[in-house]
């Protein structure tokens, strides 16, 4: 039984990682620390600024290729570390309730409270006790996740700029609700077996505790007749293809830069409630079943808008994007809402030879498929046409925990790694091969 709880936790872990959008940005971005609209470069820059076309046929960049992986975590409640650090407990736990299941109890009906009926319970008692601060820990606690992989080409020798994005993605989620009397059935593990030894006055008293009919062995309550605490599992995989143009127009002496983005998506969102206690019996449906089940497909239209404007005699480039500009919204089955909203980000680069200095703020904060993001980043490029370095620190607004992240990354040639790190908790990578010429 306790083996199925194993299953139910990887299943429920595996529904948020191969879960993989739209926070996660491609490896040079999250190296810069999301600071991308004002310093895009590529397929993907067009993506993050669809303005950016028109600088790369100033520049004579004019065809450019794009493949991107990337991942952003965010684990409020530790689960990472509490897997990494309980790695044998699913199976620790099964061995040792097999092992006081229906052992021979020493002591008489009736016996004095004081009386000891049973030994050897410490081990149990330890176990359920570790079990009892993992339920604390993640009680209400989400984890969240997202990825995507992505292909996205650019031709700029054209008189309209043009570029194709493609991008598979996933966000998933997953929170527990932990009830008081599945902590009161955990605690009574921990408090009357962890002494070593269970007394008749401990044993008349513990609810998951008590004498068989025969009255000379021990009988407990099992997990699947007791648990009563719910997991809420969710996602959307997204799948999006964007067509970006962009062209330029004087204003006031100044050439400026407009692009847009239109994006046609097929969504398809899924969301589940499970009692835990199902994952016990052996007759509940699986939880593939039950997700399967849940499926909504649906599809939708969105669009980003961008702007970029080189500052004459400063080597200083500003930009805004107006992202999502229309607000999607998909329902499940269990009347689960995955919202997307708009976003204004406004940025700029300063461009001092072969390093380039970039910043972005979000003036709002939005969702995109349900993560909330309202980010600030700093950036720093020292660009060379075979390597670079670049390193960056962000702040996202719209998060309570593990807000500040610093970045780091580097590029080889076409192939780019970056990535944006808090802690264990909540992190975020990406690889990407780029090609330009």
């Amino acid at each position: 039984m306790i083996f199925q709880t194993r299953q139910f936790c990887i299943a429920c872990t595996m529904a948020f990682f191969i879960s993989s959008p739209a926070l996660a940005l491609d490896a040079r971005s999250a190296a810069l620390g999301g600071s991308a609209i004002a310093n895009g470069a590529g397929a993907h820059g067009a993506l993050e600024n669809p303005s950016s076309l028109m600088r790369m046929k100033r520049e004579q960049q004019n065809f450019h290729i794009h493949l991107g992986l990337s991942t952003d975590i965010q684990d409020d409640a530790g689960l990472v570390d509490i897997a990494l650090d309980n790695e044998s407990l699913p199976e620790d736990l099964e061995t040792e309730i097999d092992a006081i299941s229906g052992r021979t109890i020493t002591c008489a009906v009736p016996s004095a409270p004081e009386t000891v009926c049973l030994n050897d319970t410490q081990r149990l008692g330890n176990l359920a006790g570790t079990v009892l601060d993992i339920l604390n820990d993640i009680d209400n606690k989400p984890i969240k996740a997202t990825a995507a992989a992505e292909f996205g080409v650019a031709y700029a020798a054209s008189p309209i700029p043009i570029a194709l994005h493609y991008r598979q993605s996933v966000t998933g989620r997953v929170q527990s609700d932990i009830e008081d009397s599945d902590t009161d059935y955990v605690d009574t593990f921990a408090t009357v077996l962890s002494d070593d030894q269970l007394t008749f006055n401990e044993l008349s008293t513990a609810v998951p505790l008590t004498i068989s009919d025969d009255g000379t062995t021990l009988s407990v309550q099992q997990p699947e007749d007791a648990l009563q605490s719910d997991a809420q599992s969710s996602a959307l995989i997204r799948e999006q293809l964007g067509v970006s143009i962009a062209t330029t127009f004087q204003i006031a002496g100044l050439n400026v830069d407009f692009g847009i983005t239109p994006k046609f998506s097929e969504l398809r969102s899924l969301s589940l409630t499970t009692a835990i206690g199902e994952r016990f019996d052996d007759a509940a449906e699986s939880l593939q079943d039950q997700f399967e089940d849940n499926e909504v497909i649906d599809t939708s239209f969105n669009v980003d808008l961008g702007v970029s404007a080189a500052i004459s005699g400063l080597p200083l480039r500003v930009s805004a994007v107006a992202r999502n500009m229309i607000t999607e919204s998909v329902t499940t089955k269990e009347n689960f809402e995955f919202e997307t909203t708009p976003q204004l980000i406004v940025g700029g680069a300063f461009e001092l030879g072969a390093l380039t200095l970039s910043a972005d703020l979000a003036l709002n904060e939005a969702k995109v498929d349900n993560l909330e993001t309202q980010i600030m980043a700093l950036g720093v490029e020292l660009a060379k046409p075979l390597f670079g370095l670049r390193a960056g620190v962000s702040h996202d607004n719209a998060r309570t925990d593990d807000a500040t992240a610093l970045s780091l990354g580097f590029s080889l040639g076409p192939l780019h790694l970056g990535g944006r790190i808090t802690d264990r908790q909540s992190a975020q990578a990406g690889v990407q091969l780029a090609f330009g010429f």
